[in-house]
């Protein structure tokens, strides 16, 4: 019965059978391969996410005036109204 079986491309018959069932467990391990890259992948990502996250803990709303100076705005040192 399984000498009359055509696998298409992969053969007929017994030769046939191997072919096409080695194919298919060759596509299943790429799939596992892949699955498993991709998994890492967002993995990696995520803990770079993280470590932005970590670095940018600024908020806008929660600054005061007292926080700055006339330094940090760049202040008036080139000696007056001497033009």
């Amino acid at each position: 019965m399984l000498k009359d079986m055509d696998f298409g491309v992969y053969g007929k018959g017994v030769d046939g059978y191997v072919h096409y069932s080695l194919a298919m467990e060759r596509i299943r391990e790429e799939e596992e391969n892949r699955k498993a890259l991709m998994d890492e992948f967002d993995n990696d990502v995520d803990e770079m996410d993280e470590l932005d996250n970590d670095e940018d803990n600024f908020d806008s709303d929660n600054l005061d005036s007292d926080d700055f100076s006339s330094d940090d705005f760049g202040s008036d040192d080139f000696g007056g109204d001497d033009f």
